[in-house]
């Protein structure tokens, strides 16, 4: 029969280029075909780590990993950990670099060359990539599937899903591809933006826009802590972003869907010090009104926000040091949420994993069907996680595949 397979992957994400990679290098180019929906696969990558491409980090493992069952991810990274992600890059020609907290990156620091590697290997190993193939159907039949866009139907024994997440729209992505697991069976738990900035009451924070400043920032729900990080903060004009801020920004989206409760961000801009140390620093400073005070400690135009958000004037002379070191030390923005899927780095929720094998990616419900990627309700940390599970996930589906 024309157009059959042995393997059509769906999705020309991080995920998808490599299970072709994989799984040609298994079974022969010849009997992969890879099908896209945009016209060139790879948007999305091309904007990883703003254009450098964190490959992987070496930390990875599952307490970087969230969703509905954060254990689902410890099989595929265990059989494809960091390392064994480093190797295969080598293999394709791209050298990695380490970096602070484990981070891996291209040593050209081009994720352009990383995409550019992993095509030149599909084309080397001879897989059929089709771009501009949206599929709108998936069918299980008998001994296989037909896997239909516009104008063709395709025939395999084994379809990857790889579709990605509902994240960065203006990269390609979108939700429609989980219609098409759940047009088999599947189920879909609720999406909502991870990695994304946050937005908040601006009283305050839009005098301090497009400054940035190391400092702990505490996600606080109803009085209660729900996470903590310290890092770059960058003030915006609608809030706050920033890898402090992106890396625990997951609580807000989850909050945002649910939409019960108060959210407060609480911002410690001088972490290295204690309220002790900080009271004896201010009492020993030049006297000088709230305009100049923090003068030197922080940035003049945050030191000035934090004196009116503390209660001063700026021409008051500053006696209350308790006050002043509280606005500097849990400095409290209201939340309002996020900036949406269309900021967000990644998706988080998805598919259902209890109904997907955590060893092969295959569906429980229907076999010869494997799911990877963003597409499944797992997602990471900031820094490199997100693609580890790509590549991990696709490399499960891919010797599953194969065998």
């Amino acid at each position: 029969m024309a157009n059959r397979w042995h393997t059509v992957i769906v999705g020309g994400g991080a995920s998808g280029l490599a299970a072709a990679v994989f799984c040609a290098r298994a079974l022969g180019g010849e009997r992969v075909l890879l099908l896209e929906k945009a016209p060139r696969v790879g948007k999305k990558l091309l904007a990883t780590g703003n254009g450098t491409c964190n490959i992987t980090n070496r930390r990875a493992d599952s307490s970087h990993y969230h969703g509905a069952d954060p254990s689902f991810s410890i099989a595929a990274l265990s059989a494809f950990p960091p390392q064994a992600c480093i190797d295969f890059f080598a293999s394709l020609g791209v050298v990695c670099a380490s970096r602070e907290e484990g981070r891996e990156y291209p040593l050209c620091e081009q994720a352009a060359a990383v995409l550019d590697c992993l095509r030149l290997e599909l084309k080397r190993l001879g897989v059929n990539e089709r771009c501009e193939s949206a599929v709108i159907a998936i069918r299980h039949e008998k001994g296989g599937f037909s896997v239909v866009t516009a104008d063709t139907i395709f025939y395999a024994e084994h379809v990857i899903l790889c579709t990605g997440g509902a994240a960065a729209p203006s990269l390609g992505g979108s939700a429609e591809g989980y219609g098409l697991a759940t047009t088999l069976g599947h189920r879909k738990t609720p999406l909502f933006p991870s990695i994304v900035q946050i937005k908040t009451d601006t009283t305050f924070v839009k005098a301090v826009k497009g400054l940035r400043t190391d400092a702990t920032v505490t996600f606080v729900l109803d009085g209660k802590s729900l996470c903590s990080h310290t890092g770059e903060l960058l003030f915006t004009e609608y809030g706050l972003s920033g890898p402090v801020v992106m890396q625990i920004s997951r609580a807000v989206g989850d909050w945002e869907r649910r939409k019960k409760g108060v959210m407060q961000a609480s911002i410690d801009l001088l972490p290295a010090m204690s309220e002790t140390e900080l009271i004896e620093h201010l009492k020993n400073r030049p006297v000088h009104t709230a305009e100049d005070f923090l003068t030197g400690l922080l940035h003049k135009r945050i030191g000035q926000t934090i004196c009116r958000a503390a209660g001063f004037s700026l021409n008051d002379t500053i006696r209350d040091h308790g006050r002043l070191v509280a606005a500097i030390k849990r400095f409290t923005v209201d939340v309002t949420g996020t900036q949406g899927f269309g900021g967000a780095q990644v998706t988080a929720g998805g598919i259902d994993t209890s109904d997907v094998d955590s060893v092969t990616m295959q569906s429980r419900l229907v076999p010869g069907l494997y799911l990877i990627g963003e597409m499944l309700d797992v997602d990471g940390d900031c820094g490199g996680y997100n693609l580890q599970w790509a590549w991990a996930s696709a490399y499960a589906a891919a010797q599953a595949v194969s065998r």
